[in-house]
């Protein structure tokens, strides 16, 4: 191979392991390895600028354009509220779904319908007690699938459309690949309908676990000198496996002890740090030789 080709993939490479790495945006890794051939000489000026006079680029950032417009208005979400309904549990649901999905992806971009989408499925699957993970993958995959029905339906078409007639031949038509991509669309949603509920693990909301993560407590005990729990292990004196709790660190004398081990010996005015929820912050008032770090400041 000539230097050319050496250097080409070594940009290619360097490109891929930024983004993958995600040590800079996407941007500037695809601009700087466009900048780097240019200025080794690989390729010239005409045909480093030559992406921007595609009209993929133009057209995909127009129907970005629409997609905003539709989310500022909100015009999807009464949509998918009377699309998703009440009644069924995931399978109808999810037959609703999809077909406007796919619908919409043949003509708008993928990435905003998945945008707006899935916060109103969210919010739907909350309300109704069902786990959301069982709706927005198969939402995405929706999305793909109704992308191979138009030539606007992904901008992989688009560009693709640009090479065939930047080499000369002509461009696809708005609904050529239609006669074998809709078929496909229709198979791959049938599929996901029936094994996606039986697939896909029900997971909890990041809002739900934000909520449970809320109401975790932390709570600052002393161990009482010449008490039951002074001169003990952590594990001796009953502290490692406490229901809901947990022991994060230890201060004695101004040094931090973390992580605590059930090896690790009490001493008295130790100040032991719990975290936990709320609700079980009252068992250690039963533990005899410690009390609450906070009773001086309460009497």
């Amino acid at each position: 191979m000539t230097w050319e080709a050496w250097v080409t993939l070594a940009v290619v490479f360097a490109v891929l392991v930024f983004l993958i790495r995600d040590w800079v945006s996407p941007a500037v890794a695809v601009l700087g390895g466009t900048v780097t051939l240019l200025v080794a000489g690989v390729i010239d000026t005409q045909q480093a600028f030559a992406g921007f006079s595609n009209p993929a680029p133009i057209t995909v950032a127009a129907l970005y354009v629409i997609a905003a417009a539709v989310e500022k208005t909100g015009a999807m979400s009464g949509l998918l509220s009377r699309t998703l309904g009440e009644r069924g549990y995931v399978r109808r649901p999810l037959a609703r779904l999809l077909g406007p999905t796919v619908g919409a992806s043949a003509f708008l971009n993928n990435t905003p319908i998945v945008a707006m989408a899935a916060p109103q499925v969210i919010r739907w699957a909350d309300r109704r007690g069902i786990s959301p993970s069982k709706f927005l993958m198969p939402l995405s995959f929706g999305a793909i699938l109704g992308g191979v029905v138009t030539v606007i339906g992904t901008s992989t078409n688009l560009v693709v459309s640009g090479q065939m007639q930047a080499a000369g031949m002509e461009p696809m038509a708005f609904f050529e690949i239609g006669r074998i991509g809709l078929p496909i669309a229709l198979v791959g949603v049938v599929l996901v309908v029936l094994l996606s509920p039986r697939l896909l693990p029900a997971r909890r909301s990041v809002r739900d676990e934000l909520a449970e993560e809320s109401r975790r407590y932390t709570v600052e005990m002393l161990v009482t000198p010449g008490g039951s729990v002074d001169g003990r292990t952590v594990e001796s004196a009953g502290l490692r496996n406490l229901s809901g709790l947990f022991l994060a660190s230890l201060e004695r004398d101004g040094t931090q002890v973390a992580p605590v081990t059930p090896e690790t010996p009490l001493a008295g005015n130790d100040r032991l740090r719990f975290v936990g929820r709320a609700e079980d912050v009252l068992e250690l008032q039963e533990v005899r030789g410690l009390r609450s770090a906070e009773e001086e400041h309460v009497l």
